[in-house]
């Protein structure tokens, strides 16, 4: 009776932990949405999908990159920032597609320019913040961590 209480206790928690993923974003200095779900794992027809929510907001004007609130020299309350950024991007959606074993990703944001990435990257590949390119080998991490280990983009578990 314990193990099965522990058993279901651990299941609901990691349940709750893969809910609240991030959905990584195409800058270092932005914000992440919310990871929404995450289907096809490792398979040829991975996707996951993630919006933007308050909390992605109250987490960038909190560390305010941007030097917009008062805290860092700005004009507004994280309060004023979180309002205008849910106010201008609150409805913001995002979609990514792996097929893992072609060892590629798309990008789709709802507003923007979608992107695509084949990997293994080119040894003299700009995986710099200025190149987006984080971002997209995290999508790729999470769609694909078979593939992503094969190509050293994550560490071995």
């Amino acid at each position: 009776m314990r193990t099965t209480l522990l058993s279901i206790a651990l299941f609901t928690f990691t349940l709750s932990a893969a809910q609240a993923n991030d959905f990584p974003l195409a800058s270092c200095a932005g914000w992440n949405g919310t990871l929404v779900s995450k289907t096809g794992i490792d398979s040829n027809a991975a996707v996951m999908e993630g919006k933007l929510t308050r909390a992605d907001f109250q987490e960038y004007c909190k560390r305010d990159p941007g030097d917009e609130t008062r805290a860092h020299g700005g004009k507004l309350t994280v309060k004023q920032c979180v309002a205008m950024y849910t106010k201008e991007n609150g409805k913001d959606t995002f979609r990514s597609t792996a097929n893992c074993s072609e060892g590629t990703l798309s990008f789709e944001p709802s507003a923007g320019t979608p992107q695509s990435v084949t990997f293994p990257l080119p040894e003299n590949a700009d995986v710099s913040c200025a190149s987006g390119m984080p971002p997209l080998i995290e999508q790729f991490s999470l769609l694909c961590p078979q593939a992503a280990r094969e190509f050293h983009l994550m560490d071995d578990e």
